[in-house]
């Protein structure tokens, strides 16, 4: 099943993206590629950048008081707004051209790891970017952005049936994570027709 969802990656995404009608709905056409539910997505999305297709985000504690101090000065120089959550940084950019100084920046740099774009994909995932011919500054395209985020959450359904537990790991986090209940709460308020166990959110049939 993960080398089905492997070649659907590496193989049509740029192609489809390309050819894409721009009246068809992007949820929905990934969401039948992956076997996951549109709405999951969505609400996926939501929880995690807004649907702000230029986010860039990462972990303030993890940085050195000298990065700090380099990326603060960065990006006062280009005009970056950036906001703290806690102890998440999101920087704001206007557009591509924008969020893709934040990733060379971050990334020949060497601060931690970040997360990128609509459904907020890490970079931990370059190497797999790498065989897929896409790059960092790729993911600021949505249509890319969540083709690459369906591919890695159906994978984390692959991994752990349990519907919650698949849902955290695309989060990084497992146990004692309210990650899945966010999701949950976003996609009841977007969707008030939903009820616990009448919607399938993953459908495909693990071979």
């Amino acid at each position: 099943m993960v080398r089905h969802i492997m070649f659907v990656l590496f193989f049509p995404l740029f192609l489809w993206a390309a050819q894409a009608n721009q009246s068809e709905n992007i949820w929905v056409k990934v969401g039948q590629i992956y076997g996951i539910e549109p709405r999951l997505l969505y609400s996926i999305a939501k929880v995690e950048s807004d649907l702000d297709r230029y986010v860039v985000a990462f972990s303030a504690s993890k940085m050195t008081p000298k990065q700090a101090q380099e990326l603060q000065a960065f990006l006062k120089q280009k005009g970056i707004e950036s906001k703290q959550y806690s102890q998440v940084i999101a920087i704001k950019s206007k557009n591509k051209y924008e969020a893709s100084h934040v990733v060379h920046f971050l990334y020949t740099r060497n601060y931690p790891r970040f997360d990128m774009g609509i459904m907020q994909i890490n970079s931990i995932h370059k190497p797999l970017l790498d065989k897929a011919n896409i790059s960092l500054y790729d993911l600021f395209d949505p249509k890319i952005n969540i083709q690459v985020g369906a591919y890695i959450l159906a994978t984390c359904f692959e991994r752990h049936k349990n519907t919650k537990d698949a849902i955290n790991a695309y989060n990084g986090k497992i146990d004692d994570n309210p990650y899945s209940a966010k999701v949950f709460k976003e996609f009841k308020k977007l969707y008030s027709s939903y009820q616990s166990g009448k919607t399938q959110l993953y459908y495909r049939n693990p071979s």
